[in-house]
């Protein structure tokens, strides 16, 4: 069923990976967080509605890097017992032991956001080798149980490990992908991005399509806004 309510979508992923980058394309903001070669830049979970005539559609959440993936692993590993079949139990239970406030605490912000949103964006930087940190911190934001779309990003600068990744996700059940370069995105990226999301969360199908139009729009009025500047120079050039 649909709700009216906006889509409260988290940005998650391994430090450096281009999440602020997704974020300042999707917002058309180049001013929006801070973006740093270095890690760690993002240090707090950073909130940014997305309106179009006075609507809230989408609730954006740039979220800390995650550095501790396979030592995050194991820790909630040792929930498992108590919270056999219950991923979000077992992240519950990890968010109020002494460990989340003190050894983890950046990746506990991320797993409390998560929890607390409807979908996730999880950003990869396909230059990087699949490796076993970076499928630890998936298999532990599966455990949220919220729905995951990964965003390949970087696909436009060779060397890269894209299609190690694509079958790295599909061999966790993440068969909804999407390639989507943060600086250099694709024509019409935003409409896709919104389609594949549409099929993770149908309900907020309302919101994505309106946001999709409303891209639409503007892309189409930047066009003519230039056609027209190009025929005012050619008519003072002649």
């Amino acid at each position: 069923m649909a709700t009216s309510a906006p889509l409260k979508l988290a940005v998650v992923g391994h430090t450096n990976t281009g999440k602020t980058s997704l974020l300042r394309t999707l917002l058309h903001d180049a001013q929006f967080g801070v973006v740093d070669s270095r890690p760690s830049t993002t240090r707090e979970v950073i909130q940014t509605d997305v309106k179009i005539a006075q609507q809230v559609l989408l609730q954006l959440f740039d979220t800390p890097g995650l550095e501790a993936g396979t030592d995050l692993y194991d820790a909630l590993n040792q929930l498992t017992e108590q919270h056999r079949h219950d991923g979000p139990a077992q992240v519950q239970a990890f968010l109020s032991s002494p460990a989340a406030s003190e050894a983890y605490e950046q990746e506990a912000k991320v797993l409390r956001q998560l929890l607390q949103s409807d979908a996730a964006l999880y950003v990869i930087d396909v230059r990087d080798p699949v490796l076993p940190k970076f499928q630890d911190e998936l298999a532990v934001l599966a455990r949220c149980g919220k729905p995951i779309l990964p965003i390949l990003n970087f696909v436009a600068q060779p060397p890269n490990h894209r299609a190690a990744w694509q079958q790295a996700l599909n061999h966790v059940h993440l068969h909804v992908q999407i390639e989507f370069d943060a600086v250099t995105p694709p024509v019409e990226g935003e409409e896709i991005l919104c389609q594949r999301l549409i099929a993770l969360v149908p309900e907020f199908e309302p919101q994505l399509q309106a946001f999709a139009q409303a891209r639409q729009q503007q892309r189409q009025q930047r066009w003519l806004v230039g056609l027209q500047q190009i025929a005012e120079l050619l008519v003072d050039v002649a």
